[in-house]
């Protein structure tokens, strides 16, 4: 899974780079200077699981991350970013027990997301921004927090470690972020990201599971 993962973010590097080198050498990028510079985000998430059939569900996250845009003309840019992220799933599940057992999935790690974008100007010193591009989730912990009912037993061990049990340390995401800024400096967004490749991979009630994971967050971001 992790070559998979390298190829695709190399082969869409390499496309970026090339069409960013190629809008580089316009006539119009020699008459307007870029305006590069660093931003600080943060994001309050959902993540929805997708191909779970109901073994997790959606739940709520943050995340804090670090951006560098380039303009490379007055309205295209690339944004790279690395961020921590928060992120929780619930849960309603049998562990091979005759109780149900209610709890939350506990995941969190670092993320690379790397933009492709295009401004527009708008009246009243405001400016919407729109972009997309992969996301690399890189995932540090990753547990699941049983709650059983009143008459099942404890779960040992308590929390469950999911690396263990099929959840991945890398997946891929394809994230999309739209943002309306203010003065150039203060901005409010909303991004998402689609996953590409499952976080998780397990068997559940017989049945092969890849989950995938998809977010929708609304972002406060400063840019200096």
């Amino acid at each position: 899974m992790f070559q998979r993962l390298i190829i695709i973010l190399t082969y869409i590097a390499c496309a970026c780079g090339a069409g960013a080198q190629s809008i580089a050498e316009s006539e119009v990028l020699n008459q307007n200077p870029t305006r590069s510079g660093v931003s600080t985000h943060l994001a309050f998430e959902l993540t929805t699981p997708t191909g779970s059939h109901g073994r997790w569900t959606t739940g709520g996250g943050a995340t804090l991350s670090v951006a560098y845009t380039h303009y490379f003309t007055p309205r295209w840019f690339i944004s790279p970013a690395v961020a921590a992220f928060y992120s929780t799933m619930g849960t309603d599940f049998i562990p091979d027990y005759d109780h149900v057992y209610e709890g939350t999935v506990k995941n969190y790690g670092a993320r690379i997301p790397v933009h492709v974008g295009y401004r527009m100007q708008l009246p009243y010193d405001l400016s919407l921004s729109v972009a997309t591009g992969p996301q690399l989730n890189v995932s540090i912990y990753a547990k699941e927090h049983p709650s059983p009912d009143f008459e099942a037993p404890d779960i040992e061990p308590d929390p469950i470690n999911l690396f263990g049990r099929g959840f991945h340390r890398l997946d891929l995401q394809w994230g999309f972020f739209a943002g309306l800024t203010y003065k150039d400096h203060y901005c409010l967004g909303l991004s998402g990201g689609i996953g590409l490749t499952p976080a998780a991979s397990m068997s559940h009630a017989g049945r092969k599971l890849d989950i995938r994971r998809n977010s929708v967050a609304f972002m406060l971001i400063y840019k200096f």
